[in-house]
């Protein structure tokens, strides 16, 4: 088996003190023209996309990634502040609606090469091999055109490329990781030591945080902003961890580049490159493939968008499927007040979690499941929590200055795909003439039933940890779905290789394409996914038959 750095060296072509890419990458980096048929065009560089585009930059393929956030610099660009961190989440205008609408922003979206995981967690389990058969199992959601197995070998290459650190993992398909699991501090502790009472099992990790030295990246500080990007570059983003590498093999990364439409040849039907608005000015880049992962909103926009002849009603939606199946996770947060000072803030804000009632229980009213993970909300962010139970005033000053004595625990809960929770087009454009995505979305009674069961667990843990008093927020958080992949093009957008029924140089690798949730963070499973796409395609880059 290869080496990590063999197959990714991205961590050794950091600056040797691990704050920024080594110069000459950017001074340097490869160029194309717009009339320039590059091999392949990646649309958004966050997980799935700059997987694959690192991926196939090692072939020697001509390819081009484009994001419409900006390139980022962690060392020049970030804050350890909450507020200060505002430019990293896409806030766009979107449309909301639904019995259950769901925000957007911070929690689930992102802006700028390296994508949501420039602020997410850095949360990394795998998704259980029950997940790929729901349907089959369970009688609920869907079964995916792909099982665990498929994605297992580059679930450990991924893992092995972050890295991921955390201890041997019983639940799902029992596994270990590449790093040992970072000290616990005091939020962990309060986990497991209620959890402990109450007979639940836990376990440290897994985070794509690394535990110690990885190439020219630094170890972990344990400052608690991993949420507002890690200026350290501990914390693993697609933005240090396969960017680098990318760009060493060729690859151009096109930032501040919002692509608007697909090209479609109307007589071959296949695509011929991306419009793409860049300084206020139109342009269009050649293409010989296109890769779309601009995540679970704006791939279904992008898609209805990219209208023909050939696609009236949106490019690959002959079956009304583009936009269906989006789905989020309940995402119930839970905290406990102790008389001891916890400072949940220190470390990463999952260090601790359990998957015992991730699987659907016979004795439970429920399909599916949840799993429980520290979290350490940020004073902004607490202020919300204390203000949702109706604390105003003086009585809010009094839970912020008492912030250091609370501890808090969070749920992610399987949602299941409706069909009509879905992205459409508004009639409102954006500041580029572009319709704006509406994101419909309503709560099932299996949904709720979920959250219920879920929070009544963490304040069970809370409660035998001591706390003297437990408050809940409900949430949601992490999206997918909206392009999903199926058996056939009556089900979904993409097939089990991520390429599109409709157009065959076409391909989907972010979260969009995933038919379940599950109830683990989905990054590991979009970068899984995406590599095993990459694979794919490398082996038949035209799309014909093996």
């Amino acid at each position: 088996m290869s080496t990590v750095r063999t197959r990714n060296e991205s961590a050794w072509l950091l600056s040797p003190d691990g704050s920024a890419l080594a110069p000459r990458l950017r001074e340097s980096m490869r160029t194309f023209a717009d009339e320039d048929e590059v091999d392949l065009v990646v649309v958004g560089c966050g997980a799935g996309g700059a997987t694959f585009l690192q991926r196939v930059a090692r072939t020697g393929m001509s390819v081009v990634g484009m994001d419409a956030g900006p390139f980022w610099n962690p060392e020049t660009d970030w804050v350890s502040d909450e507020a200060g961190s505002h430019d990293l989440y896409w806030t766009e205008p979107r449309e909301l609606g639904g019995d259950d609408p769901v925000p957007l922003g911070s929690n689930n979206s992102g802006r700028g090469v390296g994508g949501s995981m420039v602020h997410y967690a850095g949360y990394t389990p795998r998704f259980h091999p029950s997940d790929f058969r729901t349907q089959s199992d369970d009688g609920v959601g869907a079964d995916w055109p792909i099982a665990y197995a498929d994605l297992k070998p580059f679930y450990e290459q991924i893992e092995g490329e972050l890295p991921v650190s955390g201890e041997h993992w019983p639940w799902g398909d029992p596994h270990s990781y590449p790093y040992s699991p970072h000290p616990v501090s005091g939020n962990g502790e309060v986990f497991q030591r209620g959890a402990e009472a109450a007979g639940i099992s836990t376990r440290v990790g897994p985070v794509a945080i690394t535990s110690g030295r990885f190439g020219n990246r630094p170890h972990c500080i344990y400052r608690g902003f991993c949420l507002q990007g890690c200026k350290v570059n501990a914390k693993a983003s697609p933005l240090i961890t396969h960017i680098p590498d990318a760009l060493a093999h060729g690859a151009e990364v096109r930032p501040d580049s919002m692509v608007t439409r697909v090209e479609i040849d109307q007589r071959t039907g296949r695509a011929t490159g991306v419009h793409y608005v860049r300084g206020g000015v139109q342009r269009f880049q050649r293409a010989r493939t296109v890769v779309l992962a601009g995540y679970s909103i704006e791939t279904p926009r992008l898609l209805l968008n990219s209208t023909s002849h050939r696609f009236p009603d949106g490019l690959g939606n002959d079956f009304d499927q583009v936009g269906r199946y989006l789905m989020v996770q309940g995402a119930p947060q839970t905290a406990g007040r102790f008389s001891d000072e916890v400072r949940m803030w220190k470390g990463p804000p999952p260090e601790v979690s359990t998957e015992q009632f991730y699987e659907t229980d016979p004795t439970k009213p429920y399909k599916r499941g949840f799993s429980v993970q520290t979290v350490s909300p940020l004073p902004i962010t607490w202020a919300e929590h204390v203000a949702a139970q109706g604390h105003w005033g003086a009585t809010l000053r009094d839970y912020m200055s008492d912030y250091v004595h609370w501890a808090c625990l969070g749920a992610l809960c399987e949602f299941l795909p409706r069909p009509q929770n879905r992205v459409t087009l508004a009639e409102q454009k954006d500041r580029h003439g572009m319709p704006i995505a509406r994101f419909d979305y309503t709560q099932g009674e299996n949904d709720g039933a979920l959250v219920r069961a879920a929070t009544a667990v963490m304040e069970h843990i809370l409660t035998a940890a001591g706390a003297e008093e437990v408050i809940t927020i409900d949430r949601y958080a992490h999206l997918v779905g909206g392009a999903r992949m199926a058996a056939t093009e009556h089900d979904g957008v993409v097939d089990a290789d991520c390429r599109s029924f409709a157009v065959p140089n076409l391909l989907i690798v972010d979260g969009s394409v995933l038919p379940t949730q599950g109830s683990a963070n989905p990054a590991l499973t979009i970068m899984a996914n995406a590599a095993r796409a990459a694979a794919r395609f490398i082996h038949t880059p035209d799309g014909t038959e093996r």
